[in-house]
């Protein structure tokens, strides 16, 4: 029996999953949904381990925040806990918001792949066009995961020396000096890395994928009204063809307002998300550069991390101005249907007004493209990115100035 849900098609079939998602579907029982059917134990051991993680990121920031107020007097010793301190807090924040409601996120996944989701099956050229978008997603799920390496070879070191060292700079309010003890909480901390990784490099890959996909159902919608206008226009006979249009245009208003719809559901997901990711990633930026600065030989994984941080960033901008430039051009689609010959051929005067009015509605309608927003304070666009990249810098250039 299959626990953890498994996205498919209209058809019944399996979806594919990029790798980032394929990870977090396994990795991260806290934010992944499990199965409609799966037994009640299942459920249970979903919210057992929910808040078990729950405790152990709380725990997790009390400890680094104690080494942060230990060290508030030694700015360098500060900078190495607070890059690793504002990750936990913004992966606490946004994954157990996703954990806590991944219900609705289950049923906005399974919408898509049984509404939106453009099948290879069905139109092969529109899915191999598609595919090189999800490239830079895949480049900073890499540098992300590349990270794990820390996860998994400096615990070794650790065990091996016999050292009494943690993971991420912290100091736990008990004495963890016995293996017994200190056993478990590096084996936490592990599992923690493991959470936050796959959190942040798949979460913009679903993102991606669901606004990638809409774009393309946009597409589409054109495609068909440019195609079902042609053939009205080639079609010598002139009977009835205002009437015919207009149901054209009907069925393509009402495609634009499910796909309109779709991208409210996408904007109510993400939304609160990717307000904590911005709002932080200029700090987190700033904190990680200034710990690479200080010692860039020992900073390897921050190193990664901090390129992938800016990919993430720009990807996301990127999908945010994309889904602007898409929805920027429906309303001259409009406008652009060919209508005018519609009416230069029709002689039902009556059917005439009814589409111009139809088509008047249509075009003020969609007059302002959707904005993917974090939370309406800010618009997701790469202008957004660019901004928080100099914020970034600027803080930068100022804390190493203290120093």
């Amino acid at each position: 029996m299959n626990i953890l849900y498994r996205p498919k098609l209209s058809d019944g079939t399996l979806a594919p999953l990029s790798w980032p998602i394929a990870m977090f579907r396994l990795t991260h029982i806290v934010g992944w949904p499990i199965e409609d059917d799966a037994p009640r134990w299942a459920y249970l051991f979903d919210r057992f381990c929910w808040l078990l993680a729950f405790i152990i990121f709380m725990l997790t920031n009390d400890a680094e925040f104690r080494y942060l107020r230990f060290h508030i007097q030694n700015l360098d010793e500060l900078l190495s806990g607070v890059p690793t301190y504002l990750v936990l807090v913004e992966a606490h924040i946004r994954g157990f918001t996703l954990g806590y409601r991944k219900d609705k996120f289950k049923k906005l996944l399974q919408y898509f792949y049984n509404n939106i989701y453009v099948d290879e099956r069905e139109h092969p050229l529109l899915y191999k066009k598609l595919q090189p978008k999800f490239w830079p997603l895949y480049v900073f799920s890499s540098m992300y995961f590349a990270t794990l390496i820390n996860f998994i070879i400096v615990p070794i070191i650790l065990l091996i020396s016999g050292s009494r060292e943690l993971i991420f700079k912290m100091i736990p309010p008990f004495d963890y000096s016995a293996f017994a003890i200190y056993f478990p909480c590096l084996l936490s901390n592990i599992w923690v890395g493991f959470l936050v990784v796959s959190l942040f490099s798949a979460e913009p890959n679903i993102l991606g994928l669901l606004v990638l996909h809409l774009h393309t159902r946009f597409v589409l919608m054109k495609e068909n009204l440019q195609m079902k206008t042609k053939e009205l226009l080639q079609n010598p006979s002139n009977t009835q063809i205002a009437l015919k249009f207009r149901k054209v245009i009907v069925e393509t208003i009402n495609e634009n307002k499910r796909l309109n719809l779709f991208a409210q559901e996408i904007q109510n997901e993400f939304s609160f998300r990717i307000f904590v990711l911005f709002s932080m990633a200029a700090i987190c930026l700033c904190a990680v550069a200034s710990k690479v600065y200080t010692n860039p030989l020992g900073s390897l994984a921050y190193i990664f991390w901090m390129f992938g941080k800016i990919q993430e960033l720009m990807t996301i901008g990127d999908l945010g101005s994309t889904l602007i430039a898409t929805t920027d051009e429906v309303s001259p689609m409009y406008y652009t249907s060919n209508w005018e010959h519609i009416i230069e051929r029709s002689l039902d005067s009556r059917e005439n007004t009814r589409l111009m009015k139809l088509l008047t509605m249509a075009i003020n309608l969609n007059r302002k493209p959707f904005y993917l927003t974090g939370l309406n304070f800010f618009t997701v666009s790469l202008n957004t990115v660019i901004k928080i990249i100099k914020g970034a810098g600027s803080y930068f250039t100022c804390l190493i100035s203290f120093r």
